[in-house]
């Protein structure tokens, strides 16, 4: 930090960082704006000057966008917080929900949004976009949480005539806030764009709905604009949750990350390769089953979904019969399942290499942002920006500037997975100790010591944690960028098999997607034990 920003106020320094980042972007921004890019990046002037003239626009969208949201938002964590409480008795039916709920984030857009528009009117597709958009991460986060408790806290409370509801009350949800509070976070960006996406897949009013007439009248100024405003919104949803968790509970001011402790927990499963292996796969045996059985009940019982949906049965038999033919991009038949495999192969190249970049990028920031806080409050508002605009504007724009190949691919899969990486991450190092902090101080260590036998084996459990949801989302995220602008991969394939009526063909990509992603997760999830075990 600088004299100059040393010597001024603690709150004038905390300051600085929000609006270096405004200068450092307005001026990236205005550089944009000059190059060839001008017809697709217009100045900031013009940005701003067209955001005050639809100053009255804004409200009513945006009202619409924040109900959907909200609503999404609460159902999507209250049914999360609520199954990882009443599974809490049950470790391995936890365990289960937890890998099921994987089918939320890898289910695709094309697959759900015929069903859901079919189904229901007016806002509510918005919010069951939001809904799926928060399950998986507030689970996970939950079920972290409720497992991180101190096993003698819990000891004493049964010793004393505790009930299991006591323990829960007087243990493991006040261990849990920090955990819930950071999936919350995180979540809360999530909900805003998966309400967008449902008003982009049919809905009458709204932000999605406003940006989808913006692009289709070319005023891109407009589009910007509304852009900038939901990125806004989000970003104080993200910012202000902590806040109301310090007021509402200021006991928990501080809000570590518990991710090590349940890791931990995990890593500690004994047994040896045979067993591990079994239990491996049990576990996904289980999962498998679990996935298909809520897939049949959602056929089932959703008003119409027959129409369009099609069952694990009618999937397998799809599989079977091999009596459909597809006329491909080349314009040979082909039959359907070779075609899918390859087509998934594709995505799945394309989701590792923006995957890893993402990775990659994540934790180069985490820990400049950790050694250096000014970065962190710079980095911060950039990351929720990037992070809460929706996929469906961003790949277009993407595709324009970056091409309609690889490039523009893995540019919206980091973004995408970048964000949730470098919360859980950071928050980790923020966890450490103080006192291992000033061990290794006392002995001499620097820097680079304190990085590598401190902060990065502290933040492991959370790294792989992070891992396991950003791999099916990496999925999902190549899909919709196949879908809008590659023309290429599974993504493209259902496109074209929905804009024929070709069901089958549609839930057969479901089938396989969720298959892979149920894959990644599982692999993830064997990393994570693997390298827990190696650092007990």
């Amino acid at each position: 930090m600088s004299a100059v920003a040393r010597g001024l106020p603690l709150r004038a320094r905390h300051a600085v960082a929000p609006l270096l980042t405004v200068v450092v972007v307005g001026l990236a921004w205005q550089a944009a704006s000059l190059t060839g890019l001008g017809t697709l990046v217009p100045s900031p002037g013009e940005v701003l000057g067209q955001m005050r003239d639809d100053a009255g626009y804004y409200l009513p969208n945006l009202s619409v966008t924040m109900s959907s949201a909200l609503q999404g938002y609460l159902w999507g964590n209250g049914l999360a917080i609520g199954l990882a409480l009443c599974t809490l008795p049950f470790p391995r039916v936890q365990a289960m929900f937890e890998r099921v709920a994987v089918g939320a984030i890898a289910l695709p857009l094309i697959a759900i949004a015929p069903i859901l528009a079919i189904t229901f009117r007016g806002e509510v597709p918005s919010v069951i976009l939001a809904a799926q958009a928060v399950l998986f991460t507030t689970l996970v986060a939950a079920i972290l949480g409720l497992n991180s408790v101190d096993r003698t806290s819990v000891d004493v409370v049964r010793a004393c005539g505790g009930s299991e509801w006591t323990v829960i009350r007087k243990v493991r949800l006040p261990a849990a806030i920090p955990s819930f509070v950071g999936g919350l976070q995180v979540a809360a960006p999530a909900a805003i764009l998966g309400a967008i996406i449902g008003e982009y897949m049919g809905g009458t009013q709204g932000m999605g709905v406003a940006m989808i007439q913006a692009q289709g009248a070319f005023d891109i100024p407009r589009a910007w604009g509304l852009a900038i405003v939901t990125s806004l919104v989000a970003a104080v949803a993200f910012v202000a949750l902590p806040l109301i968790a310090r007021t509402a509970l200021p006991w928990t001011r501080s809000m570590d990350t518990v991710l090590g402790a349940r890791a931990a927990r995990r890593g500690r499963r004994g047994g040896g390769g045979a067993a591990r292996a079994r239990r491996g796969v049990l576990a996904a045996a289980g999962t498998v089953a679990g996935v298909a059985l809520c897939w049949w009940l959602l056929v089932l019982v959703v008003p119409g979904g027959g129409a369009v949906a099609r069952g694990p049965v009618e999937v397998v038999s799809y599989f079977l019969t091999g009596d459909t033919q597809l006329v491909t991009a080349s314009g040979e038949p082909e039959d359907p399942l070779p075609y899918m495999f390859t087509s998934l192969l594709q995505t799945v190249g394309d989701a590792g290499v923006g995957f890893l970049v993402g990775l990659v990028l994540a934790l180069a920031m985490a820990v400049v942002a950790h050694e250096f806080p000014m970065i962190e409050r710079v980095l911060m508002p950039m990351s929720i920006a990037l992070r809460s605009i929706p996929i469906v504007a961003a790949m277009p724009l993407l595709a324009l500037i970056f091409g309609r190949g690889l490039l523009a691919v893995t540019v919206l899969i980091a973004v995408m997975t970048f964000f949730p990486i470098l919360v859980n991450v950071l928050l980790a190092m923020r966890a450490v100790p103080q006192s291992a902090k000033d061990l290794l101080t006392a002995v001499g260590a620097g820097r680079r010591h304190h990085l590598t036998k401190l902060l990065i084996p502290y933040a492991l459990p959370a790294l792989l944690a992070s891992v396991k949801i950003a791999l099916p989302l990496s999925i999902g995220a190549a899909m919709v960028a196949e879908w809008l602008a590659t023309g290429y991969g599974l993504g493209a394939s259902m496109t074209v098999a929905a804009t024929l009526s070709d069901y089958d063909f549609v839930w057969g990509g479901v089938a396989i997607v969720l298959l892979a992603s149920l894959l990644a997760y599982h692999l993830a999830g064997a990393l994570e034990d693997s390298a827990l075990r190696r650092l007990e």
